[in-house]
């Protein structure tokens, strides 16, 4: 039995870590990635691989939106914190929309076309 490459993305849980050492509070975040370690009991098929690779997509067109933003506001604004403030909106944006694809379809549990 194979099994899935998502449990990979629980290793991300550990820079949550260096918040406790850091006091940095906001890193306190990156625990939420310990929850992809769940996909390791989980059964590697074509259905899964599937709905990754949508859920893929989904995030890759979503980040281009948000980027597309960025660059028009910071060109804008031409402030250091203003890009700061998009990069972290663009990683939230890839993981949630990733997160929230795949669950919609694993939930879905059908293959065809998103009608």
């Amino acid at each position: 039995m194979r099994k899935s490459k998502l449990r990979y993305l629980g290793l991300l849980g550990l820079i949550g870590l260096v918040g406790l050492f850091t006091e940095n509070y906001g890193l306190f975040g990156f625990f939420g990635f310990f929850a992809f370690f769940g996909w390791t009991l989980q059964r590697q098929d074509e259905l899964l691989q599937l709905n990754t690779n949508r859920a893929a997509l989904n995030a890759f067109v979503a980040s281009l939106v948000v980027i597309t933003v960025a660059i028009v506001a910071v060109s804008i604004y031409q402030s250091l914190a203003m890009a700061a403030l998009f990069l972290a909106l663009i990683f939230v944006t890839q993981i949630f929309t990733f997160v929230f694809s795949l669950m919609y379809y694993e939930r879905k549990g059908s293959v065809g076309n998103d009608e």
